[in-house]
């Protein structure tokens, strides 16, 4: 089952912690940057739980894959936060962002391996 996965619960704090940052930026944001981070973020655990449920580790690789995508669309629109001055102060987050990716990553690395 997904929820026994470390990376699917570090996906759920994680989508914790971009929504309080999210909150924090301009009401004008609402329905572009702020919106586009959230559906990005939930993206990265979505993604985890559908591949989780897949019959192939080839299946569940491919799913992995988009949450590492997701995972640097996160960063990307932290990053355009940080440019247009809504946030600073961050790398504690882009840590832990790095941090999923690289665990992610080497669970697809596996699993592609029992091919």
């Amino acid at each position: 089952m997904y929820k026994n996965l470390e990376i699917w619960k570090e996906s759920v704090d994680l989508i914790k912690r971009i929504y309080k940052i999210a909150a924090s930026l301009p009401k004008e944001e609402d329905y572009n940057i702020k919106s586009q981070l959230r559906r990005a973020v939930i993206s990265v655990a979505l993604n985890i739980a559908e591949g989780k449920c897949r019959h192939s580790a080839k299946d569940f690789a491919h799913f992995l894959n988009l949450s590492v995508s997701s995972l640097n669309e996160v960063n990307a629109i932290l990053n355009i936060c940080e440019e247009l001055e809504f946030l600073k102060n961050i790398d504690e987050i882009y840590n832990k962002i790095n941090i999923l990716s690289r665990r992610i990553s080497a669970l697809r690395t596996k699993l592609l391996k029992l091919k």
